[in-house]
């Protein structure tokens, strides 16, 4: 993104907010912080008392592993359908016209985005980094339910309410870093 798109920390445009990225080796840190994060977040709550067993406690790091993974799914598929949106329609809009029709678009300008429309897209962009909140509902609910199996001193709703909520935390974590840009997007195929 040129840096005149952005001149402060964000700028408000009529689409939504749209937060300048932290540099991408800064981002890659935050990624790497991220990454690592799940599994100290799971070893965290895997210290609940009682005598859970090894395997309850590893079963507890694979959820915020979970969020992570399935919230940047989440995020490339909206990735790609943003730009599906704004740049591939418009071309092959374009290619049928000149296939069926025999017209050429008059100018570039008739096929490419404009300069606001490439500024809608990144603000879609950096809302769709919010997909890891969303994707963190269903596995905190999982968590829960399994949790309750594991052998504790803690009453069962407080196990299930330690684990689902950790999970959502960290979903919500995860989506706040991904809406201000802090994370890189990730490339689809």
């Amino acid at each position: 993104m040129p840096d005149d798109l952005i001149p402060g920390a964000f700028v408000d445009t009529p689409y939504g907010r749209l937060h300048k990225p932290l540099p991408h080796g800064q981002q890659l840190l935050v990624l790497f912080a991220a990454f690592c994060g799940g599994p100290a977040l799971g070893w965290l709550v895997g210290q609940v008392p009682g005598d859970l067993s090894e395997g309850a406690r590893t079963a507890l790091y694979v959820p915020y592993v979970l969020v992570f993974a399935l919230g940047y799914a989440a995020w490339i598929a909206r990735l790609n359908a943003i730009a599906f949106d704004t740049i591939g329609r418009p071309l092959l809009v374009a290619l049928f016209w000149l296939i069926v029709r025999r017209q050429r678009p008059k100018s570039a300008e008739d096929v490419l985005p404009s300069r606001e429309k490439l500024r809608e897209m990144a603000v879609r962009a950096q809302r769709a980094g919010a997909s890891f909140f969303p994707a963190s509902w269903p596995v905190a609910v999982a968590t829960g339910l399994i949790s309750i199996l594991f052998d504790s001193a803690m009453s069962a709703g407080a196990l299930f309410m330690l684990a689902a909520t950790s999970c959502v935390a960290w979903g919500y974590l995860l989506a706040w870093l991904g809406r201000r840009g802090w994370l890189p997007f990730m490339k689809g195929e």
